[in-house]
Order: structure tokens, then sequence, then C-alpha cells
């Protein structure tokens, strides 16, 4: 097997493996300093070597499904992240930081609550928060929220946290666009993806400020956004 696609597939199955943690230490603190480089110019370096070659474009195809899994966001997910799995420790290819944070719940309560944030090499990164226990007063190990910073995940549908609001609304005709009071957060959210919301920017929100204090989640358009207003994260919660 040719080097370069050792490399990759390397790359990939380490993307795809992760180990548990719990909650730890209360300063930041770097755990694992392995870093992704699955850049998209590698797909297409490996694709011209192995063209012609027996079996190469079927390599190809596996790998690019490998990749698209890994960062797949779906029902409650984004690649390997999960609400209500244990938020892992360390995982390959991702460098892992702790850190601790205050939280504002709706009832006006503050708790400090921990998690992980994962970096992608260049490629963006993702935060994992831990879940509260409001009967224990504590956090657990347990997920509750994720937010991810990067390009590289996408849909099954091929929308991603820099996807524009018209692109999405195309890919999933049940969509529906909200203002979170509370939160100050415009999301847009389809019933096929379950939990998952696409956050819009609120400088491109050009609607009247007045509807948006009339409710604790107000009903938008998409009308009430700029043309080609493009998102700034994902948001996955329960």
């Amino acid at each position: 097997m040719d080097i370069n696609i050792r490399s990759f597939l390397f790359v990939i199955a380490t993307l795809v493996h992760c180990s548990a943690c719990t909650n730890g230490n209360n300063d930041k603190e770097t755990v694992s300093t392995t870093t992704a480089t699955v850049a998209h110019e590698d797909s297409a370096s490996i694709f011209a070597e192995s063209e012609g070659r027996e079996g190469g474009a079927a390599v190809i195809e596996q790998n690019e499904v490998a990749v698209a899994e890994a960062y797949l966001i779906a029902d409650s997910c984004a690649g390997p992240f999960r609400i209500d799995a244990v938020i892992p420790k360390k995982m390959e290819g991702f460098d892992v930081t702790k850190f601790q944070e205050e939280k504002i719940f709706p009832t006006g309560e503050t708790r400090e609550i921990s998690g992980c944030i994962y970096e992608i090499g260049n490629e963006g990164w993702v935060k994992v928060t831990s879940t509260y226990d409001a009967a224990t007063d504590c956090t657990t190990d347990k997920t509750s929220e994720i937010f991810v910073f990067s390009d590289l995940f996408l849909t099954a549908k091929g929308i991603g946290a820099m996807s524009s609001i018209e692109e999405y609304v195309a890919a999933y005709p049940d969509f529906r666009i909200r203002y979170i009071r509370n939160e100050k957060l415009f999301v847009v959210e389809a019933q096929q993806l379950k939990n998952v919301q696409f956050i819009i920017d609120n400088e491109y929100y050009r609607g009247d400020g007045a509807t948006l204090a009339s409710g604790e989640s107000v009903e938008l358009q998409v009308s009430d956004f700029r043309k080609e207003s493009h998102f700034t994260a994902i948001r996955i919660t329960k």
C-alpha cells in the first residue's frame, strides 16, 4: 500500500477512536497534544496517485466514507461527540483542554460547569460541556451540550457551521427559525436533525427588536435576516 494512503488511513483510524473520561482538575490543563491533519488536499493527492491502480478507487471511496462518518452531524451528535455520553478525557487526533466556566440557568441561578475543548489542528474546534445535576448540585461526567466551530463537520446533506441560511432551507424544507431570549441566540432547526441547532450571528438580524422581546422563544422568517447570512456554529443539546 502507498505510504500516503497508509498515513491517511492512520489519521482516519485515530479520529474515530476515543476513550472515556471523568471531570477533574479545575484548572485549564492540556491532556493531549496529538493534532489532526486530515486536509482535503491529501484526499486529492491520494486519488491522483492511486488512479489507474487496481482497487485504488475503492480505497478512496472507503476513505471518504470514513471521514464523513468521523465528522457527521446527526441526531444528538457531532462525529464522536454525543449527548449523554461520557466526556472523553483524551481523543486521538485532537488537542484536548479542560475548562471551567460559569453558566446561568433559566431560573437565574449560576453554577460552575466543566468540560473539554477539542482542537482539530487549524480546522477549528469542538466544545463539550458537562451535565449539571440539580438533585446533587454538582456536575457529572456526561455530555449536556456540544458546540461545533469547524466546517469539517457536516450533516448527511452537506450543511455545516459555515453554511448559509439559504443553503440550510433548501436542504431541510421543514426548518424553523427562532430567537431564544434568555440565551440571546438565533437558531435554525429541522425535525430531521434532533437536538441540533445552527446558530446565526446576531449581526445578520434586520428585524424589529421589539419582536424579540415578545416571548421566551420567538418564531422568525428567513426574510428577517440579511441575504447570504451564514452560521457561526452548531449547537447540539438535550
